[in-house]
Formats: C-alpha cells, structure tokens, sequence
C-alpha cells in the first residue's frame, strides 16, 4: 500500500474518532454512561462503553474507508459491445449487401427503360407504364412532382408481404417488378419511388431511401425522402400526403443512396459538414454508432408492412 494512501487513511480514522466524540458531547446521557464506565469497576458498564463505541465510531469509519480506492487496483477489463450496437452492426451489414445486390437489378431495369425511350428494343407493357408516371411528374414542378410520383406509385401497387408474394420473409424487388406484379411491401413502393424520382431529374443527392423505426407498431419501415429548398420531405405508402422529416412520427435508422448505405447518426454529421462547408470525403459506415433510438435496435426489428 503506498505511503499516501496510509496517510489519507490515518486522517480518515481521526476524523472519525472526532466526530464520535463530538456525538458524545451532544448526547448527554451518552457522556454520563462513559463518565461512569471510566469511575466504575465494573465490567458491564465497560461492555456497554465498548458497544456504544462500535456502534458510533466503526460504522463512521468503515463508511468513510471504503470510499478511497487502491491505487493498485487494476482497471475493469473491457466487456462486449452492448447489444444494441451488435444489433445496429449486424442489421448495417444485412442492409449494405440487400441495397448493392439489388443495384444490379435496378440497373436492368434502367436499361429497359433506356431501350424504350431510344426505341432500340421491345418495350414491355410494365415499362411503359412506369415511363408513363415519370413523364407526367416531369410536367410538374416542385413539390408537385414529387407528390405526383408519390401518390402515383402508391397507387399503382397493393400491400402484400414478401412472404406471400415471393416465399421468403424479406425481398427487395426492383421498380418495374414491383410495377408489373402489382404488390409489394415498403421497401418495394420506396425503392420504385427512389428510381422514378431520378428518371423525373431529382439530383441524386436530394434523394435518399430511409430505414426507419415506427414506434407506433414497433415494427421496421421504408420510406424515400427528397430534398427539395434545403428541406427534407417523406413519400410514404401509408399517405398521399408529404410531410416534412422533422415532423415525422419516425426514428430514423439507416440512409440509402447513391454513396451507399449508413447510419442516420453519420448521416447527420455528413449533413452538418456539407453546410459548413467541410469537405466530406468517406464516413466509416461500417462502423455502428449511436442512433436515433438505442431501444429501437434492441427490440426485434419485423416489418409489418
């Protein structure tokens, strides 16, 4: 034990002796009983002194004691992550590799519509109908041609879970596949939405695809959110109606879009650097950092769409 602790210890043990002797002092009959142990022979009236001291000055002591740490104590070693950061690295990861396998299927389809504007190819009947929603929206302007696309697409496609419609529990199908079947669920309208928003001539980064935590169902949910006047504004399946993110019921997850997938934590920092004008070269999106809400993590994320 080193020399300063033994000191800083000593001085804890007379200031508790003070203060139980200040006690006495207070205590009237408590000074009398030890006046008359000290004149007295007898031996119970010791005990009692002796018990009055254990009970008064000891509990002081130890109290007081306990509250200087070693200073050869060894730190804590470090534990595991806790889970809601496992959950938000395990879920980025699913999310990264769902959004860049279905860039190939986008892409497909992008040609597809390429081959009917230039007339170079067949054009499906699902293509045309799609093309047929961009060109309409392409005759509004501001947020009439979003809300165009939004409730155009709404419109065009049924709720039906990816469990009845392809046999497995989480599927993300591409715009004119969603068109053409006709069904989809959450991911399937915002996907087709993100697409034909940039076929109107939304620049790429005022459009972002956003996983988001509905706590009203506490379920997952997908939504496309697009810049327009240095505001963010949220299509949404539920509602033909856009509101502003800010004022929406959602925490937000996760942010999809042409610079690939990350969290909605680095997602605000990336924000806050472009308007201060910091130039933004690479956010580590594998990394998972703190999010909107730890509790939304931690629960089961189902999608109930």
């Amino acid at each position: 034990m080193s020399r300063f602790v033994k000191i800083v210890r000593t001085c804890l043990f007379l200031t508790a002796v003070f203060c139980a002797s200040t006690f006495a002092n207070e205590r009237p009959g408590k000074l009398s009983l030890a006046s008359d142990a000290l004149s007295g022979d007898t031996a119970g009236d010791q005990a009692t002194l002796q018990h009055e001291w254990d009970d008064r000055a000891l509990p002081l002591l130890a109290s007081l004691m306990v509250s200087i740490p070693d200073r050869k104590q060894e730190a804590s070693p470090v534990g595991p992550a806790p889970i809601w950061e496992q959950a938000v690295a395990a879920k980025l990861s699913e999310t990264s590799a769902k959004w860049t396998e279905l860039q190939t299927r986008i892409l497909a389809d992008k040609q597809t519509l390429a081959g009917c504007r230039s007339g170079d190819r067949p054009c499906p009947p699902v293509a045309r109908r799609f093309l047929s929603i961009v060109e309409l929206a392409r005759h509004r302007q501001g947020r009439a041609r979003l809300g165009e696309i939004n409730r155009a697409i709404n419109l065009s496609i049924k709720p039906m879970s990816d469990l009845a419609q392809y046999g497995v529990e989480d599927y993300w199908a591409s715009p004119l596949a969603s068109l053409g079947s006709g069904a989809g669920d959450c991911e399937d309208y915002a996907i087709a939405k993100y697409v034909a928003l940039e076929e109107s001539g939304v620049a790429p980064e005022d459009l972002q695809l956003e996983i988001v935590r509905d706590v009203e169902h506490q379920a997952t949910h997908a939504v496309v959110a697009v810049r327009y006047k240095k505001e963010w504004f949220i299509l949404d399946n539920r509602t033909l109606m856009m509101v502003n993110a800010e004022d929406s019921q959602y925490y937000y997850l996760f942010t999809l879009d042409h610079g690939g997938v990350r969290t909605f934590a680095d997602e605000v920092a990336r924000r806050r650097a472009v308007e201060a004008g910091v130039r933004v070269s690479h956010l580590q999106d594998d990394r998972a950092s703190v999010i909107s809400s730890k509790l939304a993590m931690a629960n089961r994320l189902q999608k109930i769409d």
